[in-house]
């Protein structure tokens, strides 16, 4: 099976930026973690995955609402972008 190459783009208040960064880690599942962009306003970052991350991603999204969640991902068969 090949991995999964996502990009995540998280975008939201500078306050609610911080916080979020300050509080979140990735989790194991996700491996060859690099920031993209580190702005006031837009983090995102590159990764890779066994599988699409849609449910942490999801799950994650649900706990900080007031920030808005960008995936787009690669498994070589199927590529995906989603919102929340």
């Amino acid at each position: 099976m090949n991995p999964c190459q996502c990009r995540l783009l998280v975008v939201g208040s500078a306050k609610d930026l911080k916080v979020f960064r300050e509080q979140e880690e990735w989790p194991a599942a996700f491996t060859e973690v690099e920031p993209l962009e580190l702005s006031a306003t837009r983090h995102s970052w590159q990764f890779t995955t066994a599988t699409p991350p849609l449910t942490f991603l999801r799950l994650l999204a649900a706990r900080w609402s007031r920030l808005t969640f960008l995936v787009d991902y690669d498994t070589g068969r199927t590529k995906g972008l989603v919102c929340w």
